[in-house]
């Protein structure tokens, strides 16, 4: 049964002194890719909130319209904009003809690295800054995802050379990727670049996290049984090929452990029902081509191409989240994967390592996350939070050295044994409590945008 759930205005309120230095009173938010939308429109959702508390200021949205994979009936039944869409060729219009005391004074992009590329766009918007009158000048917002696409970028000097742009990322180890960029770049032997004042350039984190509802109750009982990889099935992005390397030798040592029956003639690893407990399955959501061993072929599901809908409700059914980045990959770095705040949406934890706890600091949560010691590889943790005991890891001979078991380093067998003693379910009101505290974030950021802080 689902139990209603309270709002986030339930349960927040957003301390607001005053409306007198309100400096952004009518908010643009425009993007031409056809993509991130969850992502800007998150934004929305926070702006909107914010000034409908300040009783003043709008918010207006320029893209094309409806969302693809039925994102329009997610933003329609959350409620995240409600109201009129524009189109995205009407923003430089408004722009150049509403110069009253009512025009636009805020300007966030969704994806600067789309909506800028070509270089016309960012030129065009500039020529319309400079010919505004001085008390009309509007900030440009740019919301960004990878730090190493810098196609774009040279756009930024201009903008910041006129103190009129904001960097807004998705998670804070690309907000510091920006940010050390930018310091070098105001280190710069070239006087252009280094008198455009790039280490002034404000750079902040807004977490698309959305406010899901009818969440399906989860068991109280029962072992881990369905672990999930969500994103792009590029094997540079996620590490594809170890998981199932892994995942089939640990099936050929002991199937039963995972609910299967010893390989033996089949093709492919058939679930044992004569057991009491689900076979285990590893679900991939996604988009592109992916292959799969064929002794895997009942273990591993692969969906993709889903709508939105389709997505959350089946995402939401998970145990757990793997993000099985790829070790060459820029997950940790430079650019911020989607699979934090999808999975977390859907109340679904994440198997982490301390490393990329400190990348996505707004995830590092005990409420919401599983970590492992970086030496336990994904699918021997989930192996033994499936059985509750960590034995054969522990036991295991240490590489190079098999005299010497992996339980014999006291902090790998602390860790391991804290990782079993916590668990691996997560109750809804971890998740509610921890994502008050992502919104109650996101509208600060909000109240900053608009008052130029």
């Amino acid at each position: 049964m689902n139990t209603p759930r309270l709002t986030y205005e339930d349960k927040v309120v957003l301390d607001v002194e005053s409306t007198n230095s309100q400096r952004r009173q009518r908010v643009a938010l425009a993007s031409t890719f056809g993509f991130h939308h969850d992502v800007y429109m998150s934004v929305a959702w926070s702006l909107a909130r914010v000034m409908n508390r300040m009783l003043t200021g709008s918010v207006e949205v320029y893209a094309n319209v409806p969302f693809f994979y039925d994102f329009q009936k997610v933003v329609d039944d959350l409620g995240l904009y409600q109201d009129e869409y524009r189109q995205i060729d009407e923003l430089s219009t408004a722009l150049r003809n509403d110069l009253d005391e009512k025009s636009i004074d805020l300007v966030i992009l969704g994806t600067c690295e789309i909506d800028l590329r070509d270089g016309e766009s960012s030129r065009q918007l500039l020529s319309i800054w400079d010919e505004r009158p001085q008390n009309r000048k509007f900030t440009l917002v740019c919301i960004v995802h990878d730090v190493k696409d810098t196609s774009w970028q040279s756009a930024i000097t201009e903008w910041s050379r006129r103190r009129a742009i904001r960097i807004v990322t998705i998670a804070e180890h690309v907000a510091q990727s920006f940010r050390e960029s930018f310091n070098k770049l105001s280190d710069s032997s070239d006087p252009v670049i280094s008198s455009a004042g790039y280490e002034y350039i404000p750079i902040d984190v807004h977490v698309p996290i959305l406010p899901l509802r009818n969440l399906p109750e989860r068991s109280v009982s029962g072992p881990l049984s369905k672990a999930v990889i969500q994103g792009s099935f590029s094997v540079d992005r996620r590490d594809y090929r170890n998981v199932f390397h892994d995942l089939n030798n640990s099936l050929y040592e002991n199937a039963s452990a995972w609910g299967y029956q010893a390989l033996g003639d089949h093709k492919s690893f058939v679930a044992d029902n004569t057991l009491s407990t689900p076979p285990f399955q590893l679900f991939i959501l996604g988009s592109g081509n992916l292959k799969v061993p064929v002794e895997l072929s009942n273990v591993v599901q692969v969906r993709s191409d889903l709508t939105y809908p389709e997505y959350y409700n089946l995402m939401s059914q998970m145990d757990i989240c793997l993000p099985a980045f790829a070790e060459a990959g820029q997950y940790m770095h430079y650019q911020a994967s989607s699979t934090f705040a999808m999975a977390l949406q859907c109340d679904v934890p994440i198997l982490v390592t301390p490393r990329t706890r400190h990348a996505y600091a707004y995830a590092d949560d005990d409420r919401v996350t599983v970590t492992r010691p970086a030496a336990m590889r994904e699918v021997a943790v989930l192996k033994a939070l499936r059985l509750g005991d960590a034995s054969f890891f522990l036991n295991a001979p240490m590489p190079l050295m098999n005299t010497i078991s992996m339980g014999s380093n006291q902090h790998l067998k602390y860790a391991v044994e804290s990782m079993l003693s916590r668990g691996w379910r997560r109750t809804r009101k971890e998740f509610d409590d921890f994502k008050i505290g992502i919104w109650k974030r996101n509208d600060d950021l909000a109240y900053r945008l608009i008052h130029d802080l």
